[in-house]
């Protein structure tokens, strides 16, 4: 498959919950302050501008990812978020290739069974302009905690996760140790991301916790792909 493919440069992770019937819920982002060039966003501004960008975590692939876009996603996402929410751990047995029975895990809408969660319902797309993997990685509703509702448990392992990090010793004199822990994790109703689908500008402008951000250009791209829209239940586009 073309996702799986080592030829990828870099990987993504995009966490989503679904509701009973099956629909996209919620889906996690993450917001980081940015300086950026504002044609990059699509802006008549000259020159480079500070922004807060609304992104998907990802990064590029390493040696020590082995060209496994999972790997790479997995290792970018604990990185860049001190693994928030302790999702990582759903990437090592979700399903991206399509071979899970979906339908057997879907309760009728309604149901007081819980629904069963299999990791079968996701998806894994290929964004070729930027080398691109994206996993799509379903997980339990009620990983999605409210801002500022996270369980102590969660917010002490992404303490132990930063310096777990950060005492790694390092490969070589030279290296480099990138950032850690600065992407700012929030969890969207999926509407607000359908928005970011239909809009025809490069970096679309959205509210976020009662400031205005921007999607960063790539991850707006990438919720445009067909495969996306249909994920999203946005009508394709004409």
């Amino acid at each position: 498959m073309l996702w799986r493919e080592g030829a990828y440069r870099a990987a993504a992770v995009v966490f989503f919950t679904r509701t009973d019937g099956g629909a996209v819920a919620k889906v996690l982002v993450a917001v980081e302050e940015r300086k950026v060039k504002a044609s990059f966003l699509g802006l008549e501004d000259k020159g480079k501008i500070e922004e807060r960008l609304v992104v998907f975590p990802m990064g590029r692939k390493e040696k020590k990812d082995k060209n496994d876009p999972v790997e790479t996603a997995k290792r970018e996402y604990i990185e860049e978020t001190l693994d928030y929410g302790s999702l990582a751990r759903y990437l090592d047995f979700a399903d991206f290739d399509g071979g899970g029975d979906i339908e057997a895990t879907r309760l009728a809408p309604g149901s007081k069974v819980p629904m069963t969660w299999s990791g079968a319902d996701n998806m894994a797309l290929y964004f070729s302009p930027a080398g691109l993997t994206v996993l799509f990685c379903e997980v339990p509703a009620e990983e999605a905690d409210e801002p500022g509702h996270e369980p102590p448990a969660k917010k002490q392992r992404q303490e132990e996760t930063a310096a777990e990090l950060l005492s790694k010793p390092k490969p070589s004199p030279s290296y480099h140790v990138g950032k850690v822990g600065h992407l700012h994790s929030v969890w969207l109703d999926a509407e607000s991301l359908r928005t970011v689908a239909l809009s025809k500008d490069k970096a679309p402008k959205l509210s976020l916790e009662g400031q205005d951000c921007r999607f960063f250009p790539t991850s707006a791209s990438v919720l445009r792909l067909p495969e996306a829209r249909k994920w999203l239940g946005v009508t394709p586009a004409s």
